[in-house]
């Protein structure tokens, strides 16, 4: 029974679409992580967040603020991403840990007047 409960409980945690450290408010916002906390992830992979229809978002990826400009996003869907790149903001994900913080705010509210805060960090390998 123990183990099948181990297994439940890793499972649930590697999908990435129910984060158990999301903070209330935001679980009902927050589709997805791309990539999901704490996963493994080649150097080659995209960064972003999915959320729900009506909310957008800026990504800061290691500290740097990626330009709007460089951002694939699809306001339709609630997706925003970036794809390190030469001549980008961040031109590669370093090996080891990567950190992103997502600002998310209501396409109604516009940013800088009820912004949140989504952390979270990956590995590259």
């Amino acid at each position: 029974l123990a183990a099948l409960l181990l297994g439940y409980a890793m499972t649930g945690l590697d999908d990435g679409d129910d984060d158990p450290v999301l903070q209330d408010g935001d679980q009902a916002v927050v589709e997805r992580l791309i990539p999901g906390r704490d996963a493994q992830v080649p150097q080659q992979s995209n960064v972003g967040i999915d959320l729900v229809e009506g909310w957008d978002a800026a990504l800061i990826l290691n500290g740097v603020e990626i330009p709007r400009d460089e951002l694939q996003r699809t306001p339709e869907i609630g997706l925003t991403e970036f794809t390190p790149a030469p001549d980008t903001a961040v031109e590669d994900l370093q090996t080891g840990r990567n950190c992103v913080n997502a600002v998310i705010w209501r396409l109604r509210d516009g940013r800088g007047v009820n912004d949140r805060s989504v952390p979270w960090c990956f590995e590259v390998v």
